[in-house]
């Protein structure tokens, strides 16, 4: 199994996750002509996709998914809550999560996060005996979330923002709120101790996505992952708004 993004941030999200037998896209934030040309860089075709599963119904994660499964046919995964939002009549291949399922020779199983939308998930796909966690859009970390995200040989986990960054930003207090609530999105410091407290010996690789361009820097997320994963086998990068990362084996290198 091995995963990539096609960019990760406010403006668009969206990664996809593939065996060697099956590809899945989790979420479409971008137009369809700007996602076409995002999964050429991955050589992945459009009319390969087995589906495409959608966390939330927020605009930066669903506003290209209609397109390109209508498009090229490809059925789309959501909680009911999530199919609420985003009009299920407007959709022709539907399928509701209401619990473990599988696509293909991938297993999902989806965990309910707080953040504030209608009912939004996140994953942990697993294949051949390996476990790989797409973590962001959760504004704290609940039990069920800490004891979903372990025994992982790879994750994606949101470094949204950097505290003092955002009190001290531009944006209306409302939205700092927002963002910074039990409903919002991680802040760094929460996001190293959610590493913190699932690395194992097991886990290998760390990628820090959905990075706000206002609200924090890319240069103390750096920081914060080389001081939590000192004197630990665990490589880490960074996921950017505008090329996502490449290919990342969920094999141990």
């Amino acid at each position: 199994m091995r995963f990539a993004s096609l960019g990760s941030g406010s403006k668009g999200n969206c990664s996809v996750v593939a065996s060697d037998s099956t590809s899945i896209m989790v979420d479409c934030g971008f137009s369809y002509k700007d996602v076409t040309t995002r999964l050429k860089r991955l050589d992945v075709d459009p009319d390969a996709l087995a589906a495409i599963i959608v966390t939330h119904e927020h605009s930066d994660h669903v506003s290209g998914v209609e397109a390109l499964s209508t498009r090229h046919a490809i059925p789309v995964y959501a909680s009911r809550g999530t199919w609420i939002e985003i009009d299920a009549n407007k959709y022709k291949f539907i399928n509701h999560i209401d619990g473990l399922f599988s696509i293909g020779d991938i297993s999902i199983t989806p965990i309910p996060v707080p953040h504030d939308a209608r009912e939004p998930l996140q994953f942990v796909f697993g294949c051949s005996g390996k476990r790989l966690g797409l973590l962001s859009d959760l504004g704290s970390i609940s039990a069920r979330v800490l004891n979903a995200f372990t025994e992982l040989d790879a994750i994606s986990v949101e470094f949204n923002h950097d505290i003092s960054l955002l009190q001290h930003g531009p944006y209306p207090s409302y939205l700092k709120t927002r963002i910074s609530g039990d409903f919002g999105h991680l802040n760094n410091d929460q996001a190293a101790k959610l590493i913190e407290l699932i690395a194992s010996d097991r886990l290998h690789t760390v990628v820090a996505c959905h990075i706000s361009e206002t609200n924090n820097e890319v240069a103390l997320v750096n920081k914060i992952l080389e001081s939590v994963l000192k004197n630990r086998e665990i490589e880490y990068l960074i996921a950017s708004q505008s090329e996502g990362f490449n290919w990342i084996s969920v094999e141990r290198r």
